[in-house]
């Protein structure tokens, strides 16, 4: 039997919690022992749970003699206090247990009081990367985005130059060989290159069987990151989800604005770009990492929700940063948040970012171009929009809620982002906010919306 059913996977998770071994639990299920070695594996989640919750997170704690005064002329160890965050020679101990059968914490009997970092094997999160995995690998290539300019460096110059997709892919093996004809002629037609179907010397009319193809940084972004999963994760560690991301378009070919809400509060930010890239969003989280500082970056977005999105999908340059990117690009440190994804065309499990939406379009009018606004006219609506109270938070706005909450940190980092509190009875919601040249759009659109005024491409045909 080559695939694994649930009811397997909660057995291997019931015998593990009772402490059994790697052998006996496949002698069990009635598998190989290296099947149930693997699952652990590969199926294994990290959690922080307990984590530094004494100084025996240090490796060196039981050999530490660095001391300190204590007000008093008292000379104490300064490993009995709560030293490991700043001390200069702190190394981080590690579980021996998670580097040998069986890989996780379940049935260890000091996981209450270990202050290390731990894995766990959960029954359900395994069999939801599972599927994920199998749905992955049945929707065909998915080249990256660093992969497909290269190929359209190398492609487009000679298609237009009247060369045929096949001549091309023999004179570069090393970046075409594992991809078919069809595969290249479907690319081109789905306008993945900048070379177009027209450029094609003999190009066909016939249908294309395939589906336009998904250009992802990390292709296997969602894999251990689903709803299902993160629902497992946060009843698990009884957490919550602290931030919402989505984007709103403008125009096609158009700047976009990327928006975030954090749910304790309802405040939203949006940041104007003019491409919708995981490159972009990647500049996005750096700068907030720089202006709110490691505490509250990591209160705001410990846990975060977003959809399918290709602008979100390098979650692992979100969840990381580069400490030194001049001298060691290479080199990653956690921040550490999570970034778990939606389901696709489930809008109701990120309810908060698609209400901030609706009130959004009051301002931003659905059919207006971005491209003539700048981040300050964006900040301005987001002051309006934040200063507006909601019956949700028992008419209170969310601008106030969010700096209750995190204090003068918090307020210092939105006036960083030019956001502002409005007094209650200057709240506009409102196009004209932005000025009247966007007045005018926003009209136009609300009037081609409603069927009042036609574009040429929308007139209809006599």
């Amino acid at each position: 039997m080559k695939h694994m059913p649930i009811d397997i996977r909660d057995r291997i998770e019931f015998l593990i919690g009772c402490g059994r071994n790697v052998p006996t639990v496949a002698k069990d299920i009635g598998r190989a022992p290296s099947t149930v070695r693997n699952e652990l594996l590969n199926h294994r989640i990290g959690s922080d749970k307990g984590y530094g919750r004494s100084n025996r997170l240090c490796a060196r704690f039981d050999e530490c003699a660095m001391t300190i005064f204590d007000g008093f002329g008292n000379r104490k160890r300064k490993c009995q206090t709560k030293c490991f965050k700043t001390c200069p020679d702190f190394l981080e101990d590690s579980c021996p247990r998670l580097a040998r059968p069986p890989f996780v914490c379940n049935g260890c009997a000091k996981e209450r009081e270990c202050p290390l970092k731990k894995k766990y094997y959960i029954a359900s999160v395994a069999q939801t990367e599972y599927e994920s995995e199998l749905s992955l690998s049945r929707t065909g290539v998915h080249p990256d985005e660093e992969t497909i300019a290269k190929m359209n460096k190398a492609l487009s110059p000679c298609v237009k130059n009247g060369q045929s997709p096949m001549a091309v892919k023999a004179a570069n093996p090393g970046l075409f060989g594992k991809y078919s004809k069809s595969t290249l002629y479907g690319w081109i037609a789905d306008g993945l290159f900048s070379a177009k179907k027209h450029d094609l010397p003999f190009s066909g009319t016939r249908r294309k069987p395939h589906k336009k193809p998904v250009t992802k940084t990390n292709a296997k972004c969602r894999i251990g990151r689903t709803i299902k999963e993160m629902w497992e994760h946060l009843k698990l560690f009884g957490k919550k989800v602290t931030c919402e991301l989505d984007t709103v378009i403008g125009s096609i070919s158009g700047k976009v604005l990327f928006t975030m809400i954090f749910t304790d509060s309802e405040l939203s930010l949006a940041f104007l770009r003019d491409q919708k890239t995981s490159q972009t969003c990647t500049r996005i989280f750096n700068m907030l990492w720089t202006l709110a500082g490691p505490d509250l970056f990591l209160a705001l977005f410990e846990h975060t929700l977003t959809d399918n999105g290709v602008e979100f999908s390098d979650p692992v340059m979100i969840e990381n940063y580069r400490p030194d990117p001049e001298h060691n690009p290479t080199k990653l440190l956690p921040r550490g948040i999570h970034v778990w994804y939606a389901d696709p065309y489930c809008s109701s499990q990120k309810p908060h970012i698609e209400r901030f939406h609706n009130e959004l379009r009051r301002i931003l009018q659905k059919g207006t171009s971005f491209d003539p606004l700048t981040q300050e006219q964006i900040a301005l609506a987001l002051s309006h929009l934040n200063s507006y109270p909601r019956e949700s938070l028992g008419w209170r706005t969310p601008y106030d809620v969010f700096v209750d909450r995190h204090g003068e940190e918090g307020k210092e980092f939105l006036a960083k982002l030019g956001i502002v509190r409005i007094p209650a009875n200057q709240v506009t919601l409102h196009p004209f906010l932005l000025g009247s040249k966007y007045q005018k759009a926003a009209d136009k659109a609300i009037l081609r919306k409603n069927g009042v005024i036609t574009t040429p491409m929308t007139e209809p045909q006599k």
